[in-house]
């Protein structure tokens, strides 16, 4: 029970109690810088002092258009770039790719049928990360992420080209998922997919961050997907941090905004996804809705 306070009226009233702190942050940016040198000594900087931290179960999304420097930022996140300055901290501990390790932070690319190998099962695809389990743990793995992701754990043995793109999609994120990472990080997720099936995969990922509760990074240029998934956002040009805060304060009519961020927001409000609110991370029991697998549009 709350402590209570006598006021000058006369009247109890709940004393001020502090508030729960944040929790700690599962993945933290500090300070990234990244400046490129050419052989004729000429440089170019192209991420200047980008800090932002995600908890568990939460998702922000960094949105900027083609040249923002999304691209490098992603690629530093991701371990496969040393930036020139700062660090990226999952647990407390720097990201560094190690031969023979599974990596913190897992990525679900843009462009799925680029990341599968053609001549693969999708179920071998899936369970690459797996390496160092059984035989048969993988193939247990692999039949639970292709349920997970609604598709018939059947499908395992058949290769990528007997996938529609947003199948595809879906594979991509169960090998995301098969090392349960800390972080998962969606590099444009969506941007190949029609509207429809957008609809579905960002509902696919909010339900599996509701059940898994990795903390979420996504990347993308169109605003309106960052309003439907994520619960705080970073807008970014030539490498320059605009805006970073809250969905809701980035949609306050009053806010002081950056003409450019300003008409992003007008952008995306124009482009609204049929996408519902952001699910509760405490939930344990969604499931995502699992098409029949011999359907293609989805």
């Amino acid at each position: 029970m709350r402590d209570m306070k006598r006021s000058g009226n006369g009247l109890t009233r709940p004393a001020a109690v502090a508030s729960d702190p944040p929790p700690p942050p599962t993945i933290k940016v500090a300070g990234l810088s990244k400046t490129f040198s050419s052989r004729g000594g000429a440089s170019r900087k192209v991420l200047s002092d980008v800090t932002f931290s995600v908890a568990a179960g939460k998702t922000t999304a960094i949105v900027g258009e083609s040249g923002a420097g999304k691209t490098t930022l992603v690629r530093c996140i991701a371990g496969l770039e040393r930036p020139s300055s700062g660090q990226v901290l999952v647990h407390g501990v720097p990201v560094r790719l190690r031969p023979g390790r599974i990596a913190p932070v897992q990525m679900v690319f843009q462009n799925a049928i680029d990341a599968l190998d053609p001549m693969r099962s999708v179920g071998s695809s899936i369970a690459e990360p797996l390496r160092g389990q059984s035989r048969g743990q993988r193939r247990e793995r692999v039949d639970e992420l292709l349920s997970l992701v609604g598709i018939s754990p059947s499908r395992a043995k058949d290769r990528p080209g007997n996938f529609s793109g947003g199948q595809l999609q879906r594979v991509v994120i169960a090998r995301a998922l098969a090392p349960s990472p800390s972080v998962l990080l969606c590099d444009e997720p969506t941007s190949a997919l029609d509207l429809s099936v957008q609809a579905q995969v960002l509902n696919l990922l909010m339900t599996l961050q509701a059940k898994h509760h990795f903390a979420g990074i996504l990347v993308t240029h169109d605003l309106a997907i960052a309003r439907a998934l994520a619960d705080d956002i970073l807008v970014l040009r030539a490498g320059q941090v605009l805006f970073h805060g809250e969905v809701g304060q980035l949609l306050d009519p009053s806010a002081e905004l950056d003409e450019y961020v300003r008409r992003l927001v007008r952008t995306s409000q124009e482009s609204e996804l049929p996408v519902p609110a952001k699910l509760p991370c405490a939930s344990s029991s969604l499931e995502p809705a699992s098409p029949t697998a011999s359907t293609r549009p989805n």
